[in-house]
């Protein structure tokens, strides 16, 4: 009989790609996953791994071995995920990674929602944890999230797309501002300006987000200077600096729907947008027929729909 612990320490590493990730995963040190890899591979006779580059990669034993591993865990995991499926809700708990781009208050918006759907003593326990795109999707791959909200393409074929939502991005300035773009102008018009002036500062989010390369790329494609006043990493303080007119910025029709209410902020040019911004909300297949993950994800759809309206 083989060593259970083994062979699962080999599926996870198999799974993660590595030792690194693998040992993160399982909570122990590398230099003891390895050494329980070559117990296994002692007690098998087989080589399981192979060097390929700075990584390394299953060897066609190793590959088959894995089949056999995968079948058995993966039986495992459904045992479980039946068992909790019929647990009332009020006793589960959904765990909901977001991507470090999102903005924390359409994601609180989304959780309101998917709360509001049950009575208060039948409400699910939702938990929420900010990560970067790498971390969210290792730990999608290891179903530690239900689900991820994120601006990035989550590519795995063991992941799938609960919702994909384009969201317009609008140019923005504060109510204050006597602006010299007139709410009214076309687009092109909008940038013809925008091209012309010297005196425009922009608010900006950080180079580590994915929306500040889309936007240089849109300031590059349409020759527009920029004069940086203020840039930040949290959507929010930005938002609050646009409202606190210390400048133009561009942002995601999601975001910012409530100060277009409470009238602190205005669109120059098309409220249709000058390009989409894409936000989705991802699983594990092994998640994509949970129900309460469903209901999340409905309430996500009528989020985004709503706000973009």
């Amino acid at each position: 009989m083989y060593n259970y612990n083994h062979l699962y320490y080999f599926y996870v590493t198999a799974k993660a790609g590595g030792v690194t990730s693998a040992s993160n995963h399982l909570r122990i040190s590398q230099p003891s996953l390895s050494s329980q890899l070559k117990v296994l591979e002692q007690s098998l006779d087989l080589k399981l791994f192979q060097k390929a580059g700075r990584t390394i990669e299953l060897t066609n034993s190793g590959t088959e071995i894995f089949g056999f591993c995968r079948q058995m865990f993966e039986y495992s995991e459904k045992m479980t995920e039946m068992i909790s499926k019929r647990v009332p809700s009020s006793t589960r708990k959904i765990c909901i990674g977001v991507s470090e781009h999102i903005d924390r208050s359409f994601v609180a918006d989304v959780v309101s929602s998917f709360l509001k759907k049950y009575d208060p003593d039948k409400r699910p326990k939702v938990t929420v944890t900010a990560a970067s795109n790498t971390q969210l999707l290792e730990k999608l791959k290891f179903k530690e999230f239900d689900a991820v909200v994120s601006d990035a393409q989550m590519s795995d074929n063991s992941f799938f797309d609960l919702e994909k939502m384009n969201i317009p991005v609008v140019l923005t300035c504060s109510n204050k501002i006597e602006a010299s773009l007139d709410e009214n102008l076309k687009n092109n018009e909008v940038i013809q300006k925008i091209s012309d002036e010297s005196n425009i500062q922009w608010i900006l989010p950080s180079a580590k987000f994915k929306f500040r390369g889309d936007i240089d790329k849109f300031f590059e494609n349409n020759n527009v200077k920029t004069k940086v006043a203020f840039e930040s990493d949290a959507m929010g303080s930005l938002v609050h600096a646009v409202s606190d007119d210390l400048g133009y910025a561009f942002f995601p029709k999601l975001y910012i729907n409530q100060y277009l209410k409470q009238k602190s902020l205005k669109i120059l040019g098309s409220k249709d947008g000058f390009w989409n911004y894409q936000v989705s909300l991802t699983c594990h297949n092994h998640s994509k027929d949970d129900s309460l993950v469903q209901l999340f994800a409905n309430s996500f759809k009528e989020i985004c729909t709503n706000e973009i309206a």
